[in-house]
Order: C-alpha cells, then structure tokens, then sequence
C-alpha cells in the first residue's frame, strides 16, 4: 500500500487530513459506562472489491503515521475509484471503530472542516438509494471550495444494524445497542470528488452512482464483524 499519489489533484490531497478528523470524538455518555463487549471480529475493509459496476480502484493509499495515531480506526481502507468511460473518479474512506468506549469515534465535520482553509458552500441530508433501502439512506452532501477548487464530499455512519448521516444519532443509537448487544462499533463512509465544471451536476451524479455499487459490499464487509 503506497502514499497519496498523482491520482488525486493537490486540492483534493489537501483537504483530507483535516477532514479525515471527523473521526476525532469525544465519546459522552459512552465514555462513562464501562460495559463489557463483545469481542468481534474486525472487518477487513481491505478486501471490499477492486471493481464495482464501472469503477476500479485506480491507487491504494495509506493514512500518514501522525493521522492514524490521532484516529485509531481498528480497520480502514483508502482509495481512488475511477470510471474509464468519462474519466470520473472519487476517493473513498472507511474507517471502521470497534468500540465508542474510548476516545476515538465518529464527530461532526463541522468542526474540522473550516480549519483546513475550505469553506463549506451547500451542505444538506439528502436520501440516497441504495440496494436494500428502498426508501434510501441519508448521507451527509457537502460542497466545499478553496481559492478555485471545489469538491464534493458524501458522508455517512453505519454499522450492520443503522445507517444514519446526523452525529447525535450515534449516541442515541449506539447507547441502547451497548446496553442490550454488548457492542458500540461504527463506521464511517466518506467520498470525496473533485468538481471540474461550473456545477456539481456530473459529479452529483457520478458518486452517487459509486456510492450505490459500492454500499452492498461494505454493508456485507461490516456483516463480516458480526
């Protein structure tokens, strides 16, 4: 597995380690408890398929030692998806948590993303179909621009349980589940791609195309950790 690479443009490579401190939390009530879990078995995110539909992955990365200190993901996986046929692509990051007993976990973007230098132009909780939801999921669509880059990113946290785009719901959520399931673990789905004309309508489409071939394999890869 190599370091970020050409593939993606200096815009994009720029604004991922800020917002890859989503992941930084603060565990609330979750931190409190001290319940006994369940000791699962981790995803391995590395085998989500290299094809899906139109898209193949295009590069392989690997966080840089001093985010994956401040992260901790038990698992991830990041990479470049690209469709030959009109040359799209979107960069995709899993990070999967075992356990919101700790300090690490899902967290709003809205605090590190202005930090980065971006500024966040749109964002709203749109539905996404995707197979096995037929009234959708919701995810989290930003659109973000510095200097003239712009980019689009869909975010959204799930586990083999709920999919959910809004922070608060995981503690609502994942508090019952460790009471009653002996198990808080969570995952959050991030896709990012580069705006290159002057709207966001081809790219809109294009991830969520990808983001609809690719939910079934990490929705079966988090099955894995049950």
């Amino acid at each position: 597995m190599g370091k970020t690479n050409q593939f993606i443009p200096s815009a994009l490579r720029g604004w991922f380690v800020p917002a890859s401190l989503i992941l930084i939390a603060q565990a609330g009530a979750m931190h409190l408890l001290s319940v006994s879990e369940r000791d699962l078995p981790t995803p391995p995110l590395q085998d989500l398929p290299i094809q899906v539909g139109d898209w193949k992955v295009a590069s392989e990365e690997a966080l840089e030692p001093a985010v994956l200190d401040a992260l901790r993901p038990d698992s991830y996986v990041l990479r470049d998806y690209a469709k030959k046929a009109d040359s799209s692509y979107t960069n995709l990051f899993v990070a999967y948590f075992k356990s919101l007993q700790n300090s690490y976990g899902p967290h709003s973007p809205k605090v590190c993303l202005p930090g980065s230098g971006w500024l966040v132009s749109s964002s709203r909780i749109r539905p996404l179909i995707v197979p096995g939801h037929e009234n959708g999921i919701p995810v989290n669509e930003y659109i973000m621009e510095k200097n003239n880059d712009r980019i689009l990113v869909l975010y959204w946290y799930q586990n083999d349980r709920n999919v959910w785009a809004e922070e608060f719901k995981a503690k609502i959520t994942l508090l019952p589940d460790l009471i009653r399931y002996r198990r808080s673990d969570v995952s959050l789905v991030r896709l990012v791609s580069p705006i290159r004309g002057q709207t966001d309508d081809q790219e809109l489409a294009d991830t969520q195309e990808f983001a609809r071939v690719i939910f079934p394999s990490i929705a079966n890869n988090l099955r894995k950790g049950d």
